[in-house]
């Protein structure tokens, strides 16, 4: 095949590999992740789960970038604080990549904050020792039988109980097994996915999402609820969808001014007022004698 002179061939791009995709997305990756992870061990943690799900290989470039930078911005660890799943959508004949914060990831965005100390997450089985009340007195009594039956189908209910950062502890009433099903079944990952492989961590996820509701949230722990959410319904979205959305502004910047408000508030509560001494009366007059102007008397 000849040319004119001047004359360019147009060449057909070479499609993106999954290797290559990790390469490229180095220099993002340092820009946002914390301190406590790196480039390098973040496309380390992605090729690891590539090997235990071959899947991840066959999903679209764009799909998989988004769900590692999810990921990324949120500081979360891929296999041990989030995953990513890949998911067959049958509209688009592709599969896509979808990020899915792991419980123990919620756990870590809420204690972020300094203002939550600890959250935990239990399930209750039929064989242990379980007793709750709600009301002015609530409690939660919880006592495992260790030698217990302790399959899926013995399960009676999940509960978290967190502690605030002053060590007041935070509980919602327990959600059965029969309703954290319901939530199961609502979801696209019903049959396949973590709802299969770990069902007891995504019923912990459950309840967790349920407290967080009560409880004080940075934007990094809404936006990783919000995406988790997302991911249930098939909706794909970023952590910028969501934290840099005008809406989650303005009520980043109302939380923040309330918070600063309060904490003013109880600064000042806890200052006591300088003492003062009484302002001095009027001098005592001797009996019989004229009265004459003095401190007490009106200047004007």
């Amino acid at each position: 095949m000849t040319t004119k002179p001047g004359t360019t061939v147009a060449t057909k791009k070479e499609p993106i590999t999954f290797d290559g995709l990790l390469e490229r997305m180095k220099p993002r990756l340092e820009a946002i992740l914390p301190k406590h992870l790196t480039p390098e061990r973040m496309i380390a943690l992605v090729a690891l789960s590539a090997t235990k799900t071959p899947a991840l290989r066959d999903c679209t470039p764009i799909s998989l970038f988004n769900a590692v930078m999810n990921a990324s911005r949120l500081g979360l660890e891929i296999g041990q604080h989030a995953h990513l799943v890949p998911f067959k959508n049958s509209k688009a004949n592709v599969t896509e990549c979808v990020f899915i914060p792991d419980y123990r990831g919620l756990i870590g965005l809420a204690v972020r904050s300094e203002r939550v100390k600890h959250i935990d997450a239990r399930v209750v089985y039929k064989d242990d020792d379980f007793d709750y009340q709600l009301g002015d007195k609530p409690f939660i009594k919880h006592k495992p039988k260790l030698d217990g039956d302790r399959s899926e189908k013995n399960i009676l209910c999940f509960y978290t109980v967190a502690h605030l950062a002053d060590g007041t502890p935070v509980f919602d009433e327990p959600m059965s097994k029969a309703e954290v099903d319901g939530i199961r079944n609502r979801s696209r990952a019903k049959d396949n996915g973590p709802w299969v492989t770990d069902y007891v961590a995504m019923g912990k996820k459950t309840v967790i999402k349920r407290l967080c509701k009560y409880l004080p949230q940075t934007p990094e722990l809404a936006a990783a609820i919000e995406l988790d959410n997302r991911a249930e319904t098939g909706e794909i979205g970023t952590v910028s969808d969501i934290i840099d959305s005008t809406d989650s502004v303005n009520q980043a910047v109302a939380d923040s001014t309330r918070q600063r408000a309060e904490d003013l508030k109880a600064k000042l509560s806890q200052e006591k007022p300088p003492e003062q001494e009484p302002a001095p009366g009027p001098a005592a007059e001797p009996a019989g004698a004229a009265p004459t102007k003095g401190a007490g008397e009106p200047m004007f």
